[in-house]
Parts: structure tokens; C-alpha cells; sequence
């Protein structure tokens, strides 16, 4: 006689016994069983994260238990996805958008530049006359804004949706700082309150036609990257490293996330590789390279070795990111391209 389902019981242990039981997850809208992360929740942890209210927890339920007993259940059963992440149903504002390519750019640790990579990476794109927008994933960090010098809240579209502002370059990007009084103001929010917010940044933004959105995470494999590898279709994503041995540590355990989750890595950054004196002397000041070791465990090529540059530094304090000009920058770019046409 099968066992009584309930409440603390672990998702990943359920469906591990009873495969009958993942199609009813997801006909309760419940993705946690296509996540080897979300999946070692209990059933009521999932369904804090997804905002049941207990009457809709307690049918899951008895949906579960009638699944196993081979009864039927009041939902229609959905396959798991598979593969890339859960598309967002776009809301009415956003039919006519067309987004060709969602490139994450991921670390795992924080600090070693994930937000200046994309920043100048789609400053790079924006250059070789490609469509860019920007989603600013660090909810509670948020530095995309003010690196561009975007400022003041986004209007309602003529679609209906969110208008993203425009920086000087043309590169549309939305941040959660352009919604605060003050961009000092914390966000005091737990994990669901995140996800949701990146969620309506890439389904009810009135992005337009781009031909990337880089969207910019946090750091560490919890809430922001499961929701951006879950729920965005996610076309490749680029891991940021530097050469020191701990963020190494940390970064090898942002590739094994994004393995876990099936997403595919289209190549590795080594930020903060080296600095160049005026005289052309290179000092790595953060130890010598480990891009080696990290092409070898993603599997994915490495497209740029970046310097220190305190000039940068300037520029994206006073929102001007936009008008540095680095040959390695442009490398990393074309890099990038041909990647994903190698991909293809």
C-alpha cells in the first residue's frame, strides 16, 4: 500500500518514488521537480516559494496522493520541462516583442565584476550597431542604473507595459533603483519577492526588438539564478571569474548550478587578470590565470582576459560607461559572437 504524501515530505523524494507525481506538480504550477535545486524543498517549502494559499497546498495534496494511488486528479497533468528554462507567458503588452538571443551572465561569487562585464559587453554589441537591453537581476545590489547614467522612473509604454529608460548609447536597460526615492533606499525583500521582480522586469517590460538582453545576476546559486535559469528562456550564459583561488572555488560551484539545471554556458570571463603600467610592464596582481581550469570544467572556451583599468572605474562612477573604448572589450565581443554562431 502506497504512503500517505504530506506537507514536510522532500519533492525531490516524492518524485523519485512516484514518477506519476511530476506532471501533477506542474499542473499545479509547481516547477520544482525540473530543479535539482528547488526539488530538495518539501512540498510546503515549494509552495511558500510559489505563494499557494493553503487551500490550493491542501488540493495539491490530494491530487498527489490520488496520482499514486492511480486515481484521478482535478488538474490537467504537465510534462516537466526540459532543456532551457520555463517561458514566461507574455503578458498582452509584449506580444509583438521579439527578443533573438537571452545571454545570463553569472559568477557565483560576488565582487569580481559580473555587472561591469555585461555593461561593457553590451556596450561592445551596441557598437557593432546590434539592438542591446539590459536587466539589472541584482534586486537587492542593483549597480546597472547608475553605470549608465539612467535615471528616474520608467514610464507605461504605448503597449501598455513598463518602458525601460534609454542610455545616451541606445541601450535600453531596467533596473530596480529607477523604482526607489533614492538609490542609497535598501530592498528589504525575501527570495519570492526577488523572483517575482525579475520575472515582471523581463514579461511586462516593453523591451522591443533586441538582438540581446543581457541579464545581470547576484551573486550565489539561490532565488535570482534559479528564477533566471527557470523561468526566462535562456539562451546561453556567461560565467565571470578572476584569478584568485577563492573565487575560483566559488565560481566552480556556479558551473556545476548551471549543469544541474541543464543551462548552457557559452563561455568564461577572467576579470581583473592583469594590470598594465603605462610602460607596458603586466603584473597579475590576483595570481596567475585559472581561465585553464575553468574552460576545462564548463566545457566552454575563454573569451576574454580582462585588465584592471582605474580610468573604468571613473567612468562607471559618473554613469559613463558608455564612452570607454578597450580593444580587449571589443574582443571579448566579437568572441562572443562567433561563439554562439559556432553554437548554432
Amino acid at each position: 500500500m502506497a504512503e500517505t504524501i504530506t506537507a514536510d515530505m522532500v519533492i525531490h523524494d516524492i518524485v523519485t518514488k512516484y514518477p506519476a507525481t511530476v506532471k501533477v506538480f506542474h499542473g499545479h504550477g509547481l516547477p520544482c521537480t525540473a530543479c535539482a535545486v528547488g526539488a530538495r524543498e518539501s512540498v510546503a517549502g515549494g509552495a511558500r516559494t510559489h505563494r499557494f494559499t493553503p487551500e490550493k497546498l491542501e488540493q495539491l495534496l490530494i491530487d498527489l496522493n490520488a496520482a499514486v494511488r492511480g486515481e484521478p486528479v482535478s488538474v490537467a497533468p504537465k510534462k516537466a520541462p526540459t532543456g532551457r528554462g520555463i517561458p514566461l507567458t507574455m503578458s498582452s503588452s509584449s506580444v509583438d516583442r521579439k527578443i533573438k538571443q537571452v545571454i545570463a551572465i553569472m559568477s557565483g561569487k560576488g565582487g569580481v565584476g559580473k555587472s561591469l562585464v555585461t555593461g561593457l559587453l553590451a556596450v561592445s554589441l551596441r557598437r557593432q550597431g546590434l539592438h542591446i537591453g539590459v536587466l539589472d537581476g541584482d534586486i537587492t545590489g542593483p549597480s546597472i542604473a547608475r553605470m549608465f547614467g539612467t535615471s528616474g522612473q520608467p514610464a507605461k509604454s504605448l503597449n501598455g507595459g513598463i518602458e525601460p529608460l534609454t542610455s545616451k548609447g541606445g541601450i535600453r536597460v531596467m533596473s530596480m533603483n529607477m523604482f526607489l526615492e533614492h538609490e542609497s533606499d535598501p530592498v528589504v525583500w525575501r527570495g519570492p519577492m526577488v523572483s517575482g521582480a525579475i520575472k515582471q522586469f523581463y514579461n511586462d517590460v516593453d523591451w522591443g526588438q533586441l538582438d540581446y538582453l543581457l541579464v545581470d545576476l547576484p551573486p550565489g546559486t539561490s532565488d535570482a539564478p534559479m528564477t533566471v535559469l527557470q523561468s526566462l528562456p535562456v539562451d546561453g550564459i556567461i560565467i565571470v571569474s578572476s584569478p584568485q583561488m577563492l573565487a575560483t572555488m566559488v565560481v566552480k560551484k556556479c558551473i556545476n548550478m548551471v549543469r544541474q539545471l541543464k543551462g548552457v554556458i557559452v563561455g568564461i570571463v577572467e576579470n581583473m587578470a592583469y594590470f598594465e603600467t603605462p610602460d607596458g610592464d603586466r603584473y597579475e596582481i590576483f595570481g596567475p590565470s585559472n581561465g585553464t581550469e575553468l574552460v576545462g570544467l564548463s566545457g566552454a572556451p575563454l573569451l576574454a582576459q580582462l585588465p584592471i583599468d582605474p580610468s573604468l572605474t571613473k567612468l562607471c562612477d559618473a554613469g559613463r560607461v558608455e564612452e570607454y573604448y578597450s580593444p580587449t572589450y571589443e574582443t571579448l565581443a566579437e568572441n562572443f559572437i562567433n561563439t554562439l554562431k559556432v553554437k548554432r
